[in-house]
């Protein structure tokens, strides 16, 4: 099954250095789209949809899906909580532009049960002042901090009921935290572990193409699918374990195997004269059979350890996040968040 990493929180995702990573390393990239058709994306997303790189999530796919009324119920809760905790003037802050097509599709009318639902979502919003139709092409305005709560909770169902191998993925761990907050209590069951892999990822330059990073990805498919394999048995391995030493088998496995698959990967990326930066990727793993005593152990967090240089450095610990019912149990013994940084001062010359 490919393997498609997520981009929050906008729909067109820049012509950058997480763009370049993502398509080095994920079989498709994807955001959330109004609709079919939608014609704003950027020349380099319309290139790369072409070719079938990226592939666009639509929101009518949650809304037709079993999803959907939960969906809804959600949304529901979670501005009724957010105004619980603000006076009607805080509420009166700055909008923004959402496409009416992201809340409300009128085709979706009389489907089946939960078509009289979306309607009443927007009529909810609506009634609330929350939005407003601008004119615009289909936009509207809508107050910032729904949009914020409308959009991660969009977000979160999209990857919830994809039947595809998805996870989030995203260049801030503040994006990270709007879907996979921290738990309120500390309780086992919302313990995940959080997998560093600091300055040691080749990442592509800017001044590398998208043409030559799809030719050096399809010409060393076998030398990407072993490396992305090693981290996807480190996030299975870390899922299945219910001991410290466990983990640090586990971790000491990662670290020997991946020396060697990082300097066999660099010496590839020379050879076919791809310049590249070394970047850092945080993982976020479920732990459904964590124990008091794991727990205590990966929450003080782990030694660091070395794994080419003093400055390239993979560590575990652990955190409280409200995570268990926003991942698919089908797919949970992998990572569902990524955080992909690249690391300027570490340039590989060429």
């Amino acid at each position: 099954m490919a393997q498609t990493i997520l981009y929050y929180p906008t729909i067109d995702i820049q012509d950058g250095a997480w763009l370049r990573n993502a398509i080095l390393y994920w079989d498709e990239v994807s955001s959330i789209v109004p609709y079919e058709g939608y014609p704003d994306f950027s020349p380099e997303i319309l290139y790369l949809q072409r070719l079938g790189v990226y592939k666009p999530v639509y929101p009518q796919d949650l809304f037709a899906s079993a999803f959907a009324e939960d969906f809804c119920k959600s949304i529901v809760k979670r501005i009724s909580a957010y105004e619980a905790r603000v006076n009607k003037h805080e509420m009166q802050n700055c909008r923004v532009r959402m496409h009416r097509k992201k809340i409300y599709e009128p085709a979706l009318r009389g489907l089946i049960h939960y078509g009289k639902l979306l309607p009443q979502l927007l009529d909810y919003l609506e009634n609330k002042s929350c939005i407003s139709d601008c004119g615009a092409d289909g936009w509207m305005e809508i107050d910032s901090k729904i949009a914020q709560i409308y959009m991660r909770t969009l977000a979160e169902y999209s990857i919830k009921c994809s039947d595809k191998d998805i996870v989030l993925g995203t260049d801030t761990s503040t994006h990270s935290r709007e879907i996979y907050p921290p738990s309120r209590s500390t309780d086992l069951r919302a313990q995940c572990c959080k997998i560093n892999i600091e300055n040691c990822l080749p990442q592509p330059s800017m001044d590398v193409s998208f043409e030559d990073i799809l030719e050096f990805k399809n010409s060393r498919k076998d030398e990407l699918i072993a490396g992305r394999a090693k981290i996807r048995e480190l996030e299975r391995s870390i899922y299945h374990a219910d001991s410290p030493e466990l983990i640090r088998h586990y971790e000491a496995q990662f670290i020997e195997g991946w020396q060697q698959s990082t300097r066999d990967f660099h010496k590839v990326l020379k050879e076919a004269r791809i310049g590249f930066f070394l970047s850092s990727m945080a993982i976020s793993v479920a732990t459904p059979f964590v124990s008091q005593r794991l727990a205590a152990c990966i929450g003080r967090g782990m030694t660091p350890e070395a794994i080419q240089t003093g400055a390239q450095l993979f560590s575990i610990g652990s955190a409280y996040v409200d995570y268990r019912k926003k991942i698919s149990p089908a797919k949970s013994d992998g990572g569902f968040s990524y955080i992909i940084k690249a690391n300027k001062a570490g340039i590989i010359q060429i």
